[in-house]
Protein backbone atom coordinates (compact mmCIF):
# COMPACT_ATOMS: atom_id res chain seq x y z
CA UNK A 1 0.00 0.00 0.00
CA UNK A 2 2.68 2.43 1.10
CA UNK A 3 4.58 1.71 -2.12
CA UNK A 4 0.99 2.31 -4.51
CA UNK A 5 0.82 5.78 -2.47
CA UNK A 6 4.08 6.96 -3.03
CA UNK A 7 4.32 6.07 -6.57
CA UNK A 8 0.89 7.83 -6.99
CA UNK A 9 2.52 11.11 -5.51
CA UNK A 10 5.08 10.83 -7.73
CA UNK A 11 2.80 10.36 -10.82
CA UNK A 12 0.90 13.22 -9.42
CA UNK A 13 3.92 15.11 -9.43
CA UNK A 14 5.07 14.51 -12.51
CA UNK A 15 1.41 15.66 -14.23
CA UNK A 16 2.11 19.16 -12.10
CA UNK A 17 5.29 19.65 -13.41
CA UNK A 18 4.32 18.97 -16.97
CA UNK A 19 1.32 21.71 -17.00
CA UNK A 20 3.77 23.91 -15.54
CA UNK A 21 5.92 23.03 -18.51
CA UNK A 22 3.15 23.66 -21.18
CA UNK A 23 2.01 27.20 -19.34
CA UNK A 24 5.51 28.58 -19.39
CA UNK A 25 5.40 27.22 -23.67
CA UNK A 26 2.42 28.77 -23.91
CA UNK A 27 3.72 32.03 -22.44
CA UNK A 28 4.59 35.40 -24.66
CA UNK A 29 6.81 38.36 -24.23
CA UNK A 30 4.90 41.00 -24.15
CA UNK A 31 5.80 44.67 -25.77
CA UNK A 32 8.55 46.50 -23.94
CA UNK A 33 7.23 50.00 -23.60
CA UNK A 34 10.09 52.78 -23.74
CA UNK A 35 9.52 55.86 -21.54
CA UNK A 36 11.40 59.09 -22.64
CA UNK A 37 13.05 60.60 -19.12
CA UNK A 38 10.37 62.89 -19.21
CA UNK A 39 7.78 59.83 -18.57
CA UNK A 40 10.10 58.68 -16.42
CA UNK A 41 10.38 61.84 -13.61
CA UNK A 42 6.66 61.50 -13.96
CA UNK A 43 6.17 58.23 -12.87
CA UNK A 44 9.06 58.79 -10.27
CA UNK A 45 6.86 61.67 -8.70
CA UNK A 46 3.50 59.49 -8.91
CA UNK A 47 5.03 57.43 -6.90
CA UNK A 48 5.73 59.55 -3.90
CA UNK A 49 8.18 59.66 -1.02
CA UNK A 50 7.71 56.25 0.42
CA UNK A 51 5.94 54.65 -1.91
CA UNK A 52 3.98 50.92 -1.33
CA UNK A 53 3.76 47.70 -3.18
CA UNK A 54 0.59 49.30 -4.34
CA UNK A 55 1.52 52.34 -5.67
CA UNK A 56 4.50 50.38 -7.40
CA UNK A 57 1.44 48.35 -9.33
CA UNK A 58 -1.12 51.59 -10.20
CA UNK A 59 1.69 53.67 -11.52
CA UNK A 60 3.29 50.98 -13.71
CA UNK A 61 0.03 50.22 -14.73
CA UNK A 62 -0.65 53.59 -15.82
CA UNK A 63 2.83 54.31 -17.44
CA UNK A 64 2.92 50.84 -19.14
CA UNK A 65 6.25 49.94 -17.99
CA UNK A 66 7.26 47.12 -14.90
CA UNK A 67 7.89 47.29 -11.22
CA UNK A 68 11.18 46.75 -11.62
CA UNK A 69 12.08 49.56 -13.61
CA UNK A 70 9.78 51.65 -11.42
CA UNK A 71 12.36 50.53 -8.37
CA UNK A 72 15.57 51.06 -10.30
CA UNK A 73 14.73 54.61 -11.30
CA UNK A 74 13.96 55.42 -7.90
CA UNK A 75 16.31 54.14 -6.61
CA UNK A 76 19.21 55.08 -9.16
CA UNK A 77 17.84 58.00 -10.89
CA UNK A 78 16.14 58.51 -14.43
CA UNK A 79 19.02 59.21 -16.18
CA UNK A 80 20.60 56.68 -18.89
CA UNK A 81 23.78 55.02 -18.06
CA UNK A 82 26.51 55.91 -20.51
CA UNK A 83 27.30 52.25 -22.73
CA UNK A 84 23.63 51.45 -22.77
CA UNK A 85 22.12 49.90 -25.64
CA UNK A 86 22.86 47.42 -28.28
CA UNK A 87 26.46 47.73 -28.70
CA UNK A 88 27.81 48.37 -33.08
CA UNK A 89 28.44 44.42 -34.51
CA UNK A 90 31.56 45.11 -36.00
CA UNK A 91 32.46 49.02 -36.30
CA UNK A 92 34.86 48.64 -38.85
CA UNK A 93 33.04 47.18 -41.00
CA UNK A 94 30.56 49.82 -40.91
CA UNK A 95 33.15 52.27 -41.54
CA UNK A 96 34.38 49.91 -44.42
CA UNK A 97 30.62 49.73 -45.63
CA UNK A 98 30.38 53.96 -45.61
CA UNK A 99 33.33 54.00 -47.57
CA UNK A 100 32.78 52.10 -50.15
CA UNK A 101 28.81 53.41 -50.47
CA UNK A 102 30.71 57.35 -51.30
CA UNK A 103 33.24 55.65 -53.53
CA UNK A 104 30.60 53.59 -55.34
CA UNK A 105 28.43 56.35 -56.31
CA UNK A 106 31.51 58.75 -57.17
CA UNK A 107 32.54 56.52 -59.79
CA UNK A 108 29.02 55.53 -61.26
CA UNK A 109 27.32 58.31 -61.10
CA UNK A 110 24.29 56.46 -59.52
CA UNK A 111 22.92 55.73 -56.12
CA UNK A 112 23.13 52.37 -54.34
CA UNK A 113 20.54 50.40 -53.84
CA UNK A 114 19.06 47.68 -51.23
CA UNK A 115 20.26 45.24 -52.54
CA UNK A 116 23.86 45.96 -53.75
CA UNK A 117 24.14 47.60 -49.80
CA UNK A 118 23.08 44.33 -48.45
CA UNK A 119 25.19 42.46 -50.80
CA UNK A 120 28.77 44.78 -49.92
CA UNK A 121 27.39 44.51 -46.32
CA UNK A 122 27.21 40.46 -45.87
CA UNK A 123 31.19 40.68 -47.82
CA UNK A 124 32.46 43.08 -44.90
CA UNK A 125 31.06 41.63 -42.16
CA UNK A 126 31.72 38.18 -42.54
CA UNK A 127 29.81 36.77 -39.58
CA UNK A 128 27.28 33.75 -40.03
CA UNK A 129 24.95 34.87 -37.61
CA UNK A 130 24.92 38.63 -39.61
CA UNK A 131 22.21 38.63 -42.08
CA UNK A 132 21.72 42.58 -43.13
CA UNK A 133 17.87 42.41 -42.18
CA UNK A 134 15.83 44.90 -43.25
CA UNK A 135 16.42 46.68 -39.92
CA UNK A 136 19.73 47.10 -39.86
CA UNK A 137 19.93 48.48 -43.15
CA UNK A 138 17.28 51.13 -42.36
CA UNK A 139 19.30 51.85 -39.35
CA UNK A 140 22.02 52.18 -41.29
CA UNK A 141 21.02 54.73 -43.64
CA UNK A 142 19.61 56.98 -40.84
CA UNK A 143 22.45 56.68 -39.31
CA UNK A 144 24.70 57.67 -41.87
CA UNK A 145 22.43 60.09 -43.98
CA UNK A 146 23.20 57.92 -46.97
CA UNK A 147 20.27 59.69 -48.87
CA UNK A 148 21.52 63.68 -48.39
CA UNK A 149 25.09 62.20 -48.74
CA UNK A 150 24.45 60.68 -51.97
CA UNK A 151 22.08 63.08 -53.28
CA UNK A 152 24.81 65.93 -51.96
CA UNK A 153 27.70 63.91 -54.16
CA UNK A 154 25.88 63.40 -57.20
CA UNK A 155 24.68 67.52 -56.80
CA UNK A 156 28.52 68.11 -56.99
CA UNK A 157 29.13 65.75 -59.55
CA UNK A 158 26.78 67.04 -61.83
CA UNK A 159 24.76 64.16 -62.12
CA UNK A 160 21.45 65.41 -60.19
CA UNK A 161 21.50 69.09 -61.69
CA UNK A 162 21.02 67.86 -65.58
CA UNK A 163 18.63 65.50 -64.47
CA UNK A 164 16.71 68.14 -62.63
CA UNK A 165 17.05 70.73 -65.69
CA UNK A 166 15.80 68.58 -68.10
CA UNK A 167 12.85 67.80 -66.17
CA UNK A 168 12.19 71.37 -65.91
CA UNK A 169 12.23 71.79 -69.57
CA UNK A 170 9.92 69.22 -70.29
CA UNK A 171 7.61 70.97 -67.54
CA UNK A 172 7.88 74.19 -69.06
CA UNK A 173 7.36 72.61 -72.37
CA UNK A 174 4.13 71.30 -71.39
CA UNK A 175 2.69 74.02 -69.85
CA UNK A 176 2.99 76.01 -72.84
CA UNK A 177 1.41 73.16 -75.06
CA UNK A 178 -1.64 73.53 -72.72
CA UNK A 179 -1.69 77.29 -72.17
CA UNK A 180 -1.56 77.45 -75.90
CA UNK A 181 -4.52 74.60 -76.19
CA UNK A 182 -6.59 76.58 -73.45
CA UNK A 183 -6.29 79.66 -75.75
CA UNK A 184 -7.47 77.84 -78.71
CA UNK A 185 -10.17 76.87 -77.31
CA UNK A 186 -11.40 80.09 -75.75
CA UNK A 187 -11.36 81.34 -79.27
CA UNK A 188 -13.47 78.65 -80.69
CA UNK A 189 -16.04 79.31 -78.17
CA UNK A 190 -15.98 83.24 -78.76
CA UNK A 191 -16.37 82.35 -82.35
CA UNK A 192 -19.29 80.34 -81.96
CA UNK A 193 -21.05 82.79 -79.31
CA UNK A 194 -20.74 85.43 -82.39
CA UNK A 195 -22.45 82.70 -85.00
CA UNK A 196 -24.91 82.28 -82.77
CA UNK A 197 -25.88 85.64 -81.90
CA UNK A 198 -25.77 86.13 -86.40
CA UNK A 199 -28.57 83.47 -86.29
CA UNK A 200 -30.38 85.14 -83.90
CA UNK A 201 -30.69 88.56 -84.69
CA UNK A 202 -32.60 88.37 -88.32
CA UNK A 203 -35.24 85.51 -86.48
CA UNK A 204 -36.08 87.98 -84.04
CA UNK A 205 -36.42 90.76 -86.92
CA UNK A 206 -38.52 89.04 -88.91
CA UNK A 207 -40.85 87.62 -86.16
CA UNK A 208 -41.66 91.71 -84.86
CA UNK A 209 -42.07 92.55 -88.67
CA UNK A 210 -44.97 89.79 -88.53
CA UNK A 211 -46.90 90.94 -85.32
CA UNK A 212 -46.67 94.49 -87.01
Amino acid sequence: MQLQDETSNIIIQIQEECKIVIDLTQLRREHYNVLSKQKKDQAVQMLGPNPQFDDFKRVSLEMGTTIKNLKRWLQSGTERKKGCGRKKLNPYAEKQLIEWVIERVQQTGKKISRQELRGKALELFKNQHFCASKGFLDKFVKSYQLKHRMKEILQSIGKLNNKNSSSKKQKQISTKIEEELQAETVKKEEIDIKIENLTIEPNKSCSAFQIQ
